[in-house]
């Protein structure tokens, strides 16, 4: 990979930070696998709990403050891997449960198991919901969200028998899994056209995403808000004034502190167009009354600085918005990152059959073990794991590109012995405002690529009170973790980077876990192994 380094401009200054950051590894555990797959769950009492899978074998590992590997829990109470459709977890406060469905007979189970702080599973599941259905399925009937101070749990499900007519059912859960209230509510779609997408849940427990239609040549032409309350069973639509743009993958985001929504896509001003800039709206939670919707137009400068495959006109047509970070003060930043691979698919034709139609039967949410995620086909999540009221997207946990369905590949399949090449570019931070106006603007220049997974390429973000630490692995003869810190005004912060102890180890940021302001834990590959270790800032 490439030298990592930023654009330089003459409204930002930046500093070298030469204060040292610390790691910490974990030992290489023989039976850890590249195709393990796993989940970072986080800081548990003076433990840091992995879940980890190996060939449908479950288990937990809970590491001291020295990353010492503590004692392995195997989890018994998980049904056979065929049957299993799929597995997720929360973490609230001192609370972390592993929360999976599965199918027995015509009938699929949603249920969790608590994880104590010493990584042991508490024996009794807790049945939170259950779904009748005529026919095996692959696929969950479930998707969880939950809340940006981890609160409260939303578990929904969508029956779609009905193309025309998308029947919501939610129900609601606080910390200690407790059952706050259920709804049901039905949503009118136009067959092959209307999409949904960007589910998110509130710290009061308002149920909140976005409808768009897209046409067949891939353009976004309409696009509404759609927001309900903990306690009602009717909706709030609120249509997007979009005019004759042409919107890409639309992201939302929400603003606690401000008390809003806030969504922004790429745009268009063309039919299948090169990118022209970025699209911001915020909106009130409750009432929906519209606060801003500004359009910024990417200025050559910026273009140019971003600029990685082909010319400056075209220099955003490989770029999807990652993260939406918002400020005390109102104003929000987003970090997007140019993403493709060996393949030649076009952006405006990369969703055809996508979206949440999901197959020919009758129940259905997003995603899956092998389904798609809020954006490109890798599948991602939240960032941060929700430890920052500031976290937007993130990678759902690491499932192995080597084993098949369990893994994130198109349709379910996985990539197989398919060689793909996987790139990941510059990364393009603009900030705007509490009123959407754009205030500046910077560009990481970096060039990252990986054979046949993800794993090592992208980056991963580490809000805190006045800035965004960027995390980014820079593969070389020794990995070096780069650490480029970016304060809420702009001025930049490059820290010392930390070189790897071996040159066998290559850095996943990606798929770390914050567990403190200034606190990550990271994996790590090591010839044919995955560990992880913990890293302060």
């Amino acid at each position: 990979m490439k030298r990592i380094f930023l654009s330089a401009l003459s409204s930002i200054f930046f500093t070298i930070a030469l204060y040292a950051q610390t790691i910490t590894y974990a030992d290489i555990t023989k039976g850890d696998v590249e195709r393990m797959n796993f989940e970072i769950l986080g800081r548990s009492a003076d433990n840091y709990l992995v879940y980890k899978e190996v060939k449908g074998n479950h288990r937990i590992s809970v590491y001291d403050y020295k990353m010492g590997l503590r004692e392995d829990i195997p989890i018994t109470q998980l049904p056979e891997r065929d049957d299993l459709l799929d597995i997720t977890f929360y973490n609230s406060g001192n609370h972390n449960y592993l929360l999976y469905q599965y199918q027995e007979g015509d009938v699929v189970f949603l249920k969790a198991l608590g994880i104590e702080a010493n990584g042991r599973i508490l024996n009794e599941p807790i049945l939170l919901d259950t779904t009748m259905i005529a026919y095996k399925t692959d696929n969950k009937i479930y998707s969880i969200i939950t809340s940006n101070d981890e609160s409260k749990l939303l578990a929904f499900k969508i029956n779609k028998k009905d193309k025309s007519l998308f029947r919501f059912t939610t129900k609601l859960f606080d910390e200690s899994l407790q059952p706050i209230g259920e709804s049901k509510f039905s949503i009118p779609m136009e067959y092959k056209g209307d999409y949904l997408t960007g589910y998110t849940l509130t710290n009061d427990g308002n149920y909140a995403f976005v409808k768009y239609h897209r046409q067949a040549n891939g353009n976004i032409v309409d696009v509404a808000l759609i927001e309900k309350t903990a306690t009602d069973d009717n909706y709030r639509e609120q249509k997007l004034n979009i005019n004759d743009l042409f919107l890409d993958d639309i992201k939302i985001m929400i603003d606690e502190m401000s008390g809003r929504y806030i969504l922004s896509s790429f745009y268009s001003t063309t039919k299948r167009g090169d990118i022209d800039g970025l699209y911001v709206y915020g909106a009130e939670k409750n009432t929906g009354n519209v606060i801003f919707e500004n359009t910024t137009v990417f200025n050559d400068d910026l273009k140019k600085r971003a600029k990685g495959r082909g010319n400056s006109k075209n220099a955003f047509n490989n770029f999807f918005i990652n993260n939406i970070i918002v400020h005390g003060d109102g104003s929000f930043t987003i970090a997007s990152e140019a993403l493709y691979n060996t393949n030649n698919w076009d952006r405006w034709g990369a969703w055809g059959g996508a979206g949440f139609w999901g197959g020919g039967f009758g129940w259905g949410g997003p995603g899956g073990w092998g389904g798609w995620g809020p954006g490109w086909g890798w599948g991602w999540g939240r960032w941060g794991g929700g430890f920052w009221p500031y976290s937007y997207y993130s990678p759902f946990f690491y499932r192995s590109y080597w084993w098949g369905a369990w893994g994130p590949g198109w349709g379910g399949s996985g990539w197989g012995g398919n060689s793909q090449q996987f790139n990941a570019g510059n990364i393009a931070i603009v900030s705007f405002d509490s009123e959407g106006n754009k205030t500046w603007d910077n560009v990481i220049v970096k060039s990252q690529s990986e054979n046949n997974t993800d794993g090592s390429i992208s980056y991963q973000v580490l809000p805190s009170a006045n800035s965004t630490q960027f995390l980014i692995n820079n593969s070389g003869k020794i990995s070096e973790l780069e650490i480029i810190g970016i304060n809420d005004d702009g001025t930049v912060q490059k820290r010392q980077p930390i070189k790897a102890k071996d040159k066998r180890i290559d850095f996943m940021p990606k798929y770390g876990k914050q567990t403190e302001e200034k606190e990550i834990i990271i994996p790590y590959s090591y010839k044919s192994n995955i560990s992880f270790a913990r890293v302060e800032l």
